[in-house]
């Protein structure tokens, strides 16, 4: 007996709520607002008879509102589905308006048979939408009362989100006086906003450091971390600026992923070139194979991009996919950052936390999701773990990148430093050699009665490995050599300073025993080598040369045979072949190093022999600045002698 009581108990409380509890009102305690949280009446299908306020819904299953339906009885369901309530509207209320939290994907909502909005695409064309919560007026015909409005809601999910994302409000839906309503609904923005300001804070940071990072790179284009660095950042508050927009405002679902994955993509692009130029990374398999998943991660967003292809692929498939692909690049950075830590790299080690702590909490929200997304469980469905809520929400991830961009910045800044640092102690050491180098090669040529000798020398850099050398003898001799050290820069130069201290201190005026004095003073003490021509011109006009491995001289415009030998400090003892020649009044001797044969233009063409010879019997400052003007790509310098006609008679 006690039995069948309860039984009927329970009936009747089942039947009082089948009859009332899909109806909710402004005049029960006189409130100008009402919260719909609830049952409403729920239909899967679609048919467009059910927006009408005259259709019988009472047959149809009550639902939480504030609930998704796949945790009521319809798991994984997509495809289209309709909700139903009413409310009791009291006469004189004014305008109303309905507050609806945010729905995936698609809706359209009726009162009383009339369309009043929607968000989203529906079919046959859908476009999929992440619909952010929504205010709706009614129209003022409506709002007057005492009257029953009927208010139903035609929802459309996709299926490819139908396994996680349930289906339905995600939240607490509100009825009532339109200015009431809107107050509601700016403080559930304002508050969402609130709760994001922590991305909006990063995105800030990243996109300052960004610009920054590209301002040091403008500085110094040998340093290609800044560059990638400041990619990776401002493609990362790309990112985060995205996913505000859409936190902010309704938007399609491809679009948002399309834009978002090629942001992504490029970001992951940017970190491995990042991280190979700044912890000195070797191209390995491991590498290769980063490389090759990122390319093939790359073409699969592409083509689920395409139109419905999230109809064909479900969702935590292409999330799954996505994270395989990408694991290796963080395996990589990680193995990379471990071996450069133990090798002591001072930027290694102060990066070791901060990306540990980065990519461990990525590994974990991407697995977290993965699982939620499987149906695997449903209690943490957020990516993110909370670390502090004042005086904002701060979460794990947004405190791992903090501290990862803090010690970026600290990185490149000292670096910077650093780098100017050795840059000005490089500059104080090359004008000191620029100093030396202009005493021991000078500007002006000494004074040699007989003869008039121009000279010019243009270094490539600060300093350069050209040299020459005139001694005038007490005979009315004249004693030339010239040469070009392999090489550029204070290096060459340091050679160069060698070979005019052991050209004065040489007592032999014979060009080949210069030179196998030169050749037995470099062996040993130089890593490259250095061609030198020498030549002894005598009162009467006789000219022994001797040459090793530099270009001839041109004489009157045209080039002098001469007998080759090989460069000097290559053998220990080396043997040069002289050759002689007479020369006549008037004659012009000209001297010059391959920089001027080799200037190369814009179009990559050489300025060569011809151009060279062709000038030859110019002044020495003609030769070099058309050389220059040419292109300059080497140490240019041009000696020329001239025989005084006078001196001779």
């Amino acid at each position: 007996m006690k039995k069948a009581t309860l039984f009927l108990l329970l009936f009747l409380i089942c039947a009082y709520r089948g009859v009332h509890a899909q109806k909710f009102s402004l005049i029960t305690g006189r409130e100008p607002v009402v919260s719909l949280d609830g049952l409403w009446r729920f239909h899967t299908g679609d048919n467009p008879a059910w927006a009408s306020p005259n259709f019988d819904d009472s047959h149809w299953p009550l639902l939480r509102s504030d609930e998704s339906w796949s945790a009521q009885g319809y798991p994984g369901y997509g495809g289209f589905a309709w909700y139903r309530f009413q409310v009791v509207v009291p006469a004189g209320e004014g305008s109303l308006s309905l507050l609806l939290p945010g729905i995936v994907t698609n809706y359209r909502i009726y009162v009383d048979g009339s369309l009043l909005g929607g968000c989203g695409k529906m079919p046959p064309h859908p476009v999929g939408h992440f619909c952010r919560p929504n205010l709706f007026t009614l129209p003022p015909s409506l709002a007057t009362g005492p009257h029953t409005v009927t208010i139903a809601i035609r929802i459309w999910q996709r299926h490819a989100w139908a396994s996680y994302a349930g289906g339905g409000p995600r939240g607490t839906s509100y009825f009532g006086a339109t200015p009431l309503i809107r107050a509601q609904f700016q403080s559930g923005r304002d508050a969402f906003i609130h709760s994001i300001m922590q991305t909006y804070f990063i995105a800030l940071i990243a996109t300052l450091g960004g610009l920054v990072s590209l301002a040091l790179f403008l500085f110094r284009r040998r340093d290609k971390e800044y560059l990638w660095f400041g990619c990776m950042l401002l493609l990362g508050a790309a990112s985060d600026a995205w996913g505000i927009y859409r936190s902010l405002h309704s938007v399609g679902i491809r679009s948002y992923y399309r834009y978002n994955d090629l942001i992504l993509d490029l970001g992951l692009f940017a970190s491995v070139a990042f991280y190979y130029v700044l912890l000195r990374g070797r191209r390995t398999w491991f590498l290769y194979g980063v490389i090759a998943g990122l390319l093939l991660d790359t073409l699969i967003n592409l083509l689920y991009s395409l139109p419905n292809a999230r109809d064909y692929v479900p969702v935590p498939i292409w999330g799954i996919s996505k994270t395989v692909l990408t694991l290796p690049l963080t395996l990589w950075i990680l193995v990379l950052l471990l071996q450069r830590a133990r090798e002591k790299l001072a930027d290694a080690r102060l990066l070791l936390v901060p990306v540990v702590l980065v990519y461990v909490d990525q590994i974990a929200r991407d697995f977290i999701l993965g699982t939620f997304q499987l149906g695997w469980q449903h209690r943490f469905a957020g990516r993110n773990f909370p670390v502090l809520s004042q005086p904002f929400p701060v979460s794990s991830d947004v405190l791992a990148e903090f501290l990862f961009l803090l010690a970026m910045l600290a990185i490149l800044v000292n670096r910077f430093a650093r780098t100017r640092s050795e840059e000005e102690r490089y500059a104080s050491e090359f004008e000191a050699a620029r100093s030396v180098q202009s005493l021991l090669v000078p500007a002006v040529s000494p004074s040699t009665p007989g003869f008039n000798v121009e000279n010019v020398y243009l270094p490539a850099s600060e300093v350069g490995g050209d040299f020459f050398h005139v001694q005038p003898g007490d005979d009315g001799s004249l004693l030339i050599v010239v040469g070009d050290v392999s090489g550029k820069g204070l290096k060459a130069a340091m050679t160069v300073s060698t070979i005019v201290g052991a050209l004065r201190n040489e007592t032999s005026r014979q060009p080949a025993e210069v030179l196998a004095h030169l050749n037995r003073v470099l062996h040993g003490q130089i890593s490259g080598f250095v061609t030198c021509c020498a030549a002894l011109i005598s009162a009467d006009g006789k000219m022994t040369i001797a040459n090793a491995g530099h270009l001839a001289p041109y004489r009157n415009g045209e080039e002098l045979p001469v007998a080759p030998g090989l460069p000097l400090g290559i053998l220990a003892e080396g043997s040069y072949e002289e050759t002689h020649y007479q020369l006549a009044p008037s004659d012009r001797l000209t001297f010059v190093s391959d920089g001027v044969v080799e200037a190369t233009n814009d179009k990559k063409e050489l300025f060569g022999f011809e151009r060279t010879q062709a000038i030859s019997n110019q002044p020495a400052a003609a030769i070099a600045d058309a050389a220059k003007n040419f292109g300059q790509e080497d140490d240019i310098s041009v000696l020329s002698v001239h025989i005084l006609a006078a001196a001779m008679a």
